[in-house]
């Protein structure tokens, strides 16, 4: 069971994937971006990795596991392009991103 008390599929539980992603989430969603436009979109876009990882795991027919990841790869990929506009983001959002696509690259295959 997850901090909620509301059951996770065991799949989701063992995929570092998904680990590395809700750490990537929360640094995203904490980060002081001063362009409200910037902020928003890249908030949009780190969720929706970690919301995509989830649904992945959650799917039980290969194909669709990998349409799951391949879209969560898209909106890491996404996000990599938003952090490039950023001037000032902590060396640590990077380093999580870079793992995250890395990742999905590997479960997309």
């Amino acid at each position: 069971m997850n901090r909620y008390s509301v059951p996770t599929t065991a799949s989701l539980e063992r995929l570092d994937c998904y680990r590395v992603a809700c750490d990537f989430a929360r640094l995203a969603q904490s980060l002081p971006i001063a362009n409200p436009v910037l902020r928003d979109q890249f908030r949009r876009a780190s969720l929706s990795v970690l919301t995509n990882v989830a649904e992945g795991a959650g799917r039980v027919a290969k194909a669709d596991k990998r349409r799951c990841y391949a879209i969560a790869r898209g909106e890491a990929c996404e996000s990599a392009a938003l952090l490039d506009l950023m001037d000032d983001a902590p060396a640590e959002v990077g380093a999580l991103l870079s793992r995250v696509i890395a990742m999905l690259t590997r479960l997309v295959r």
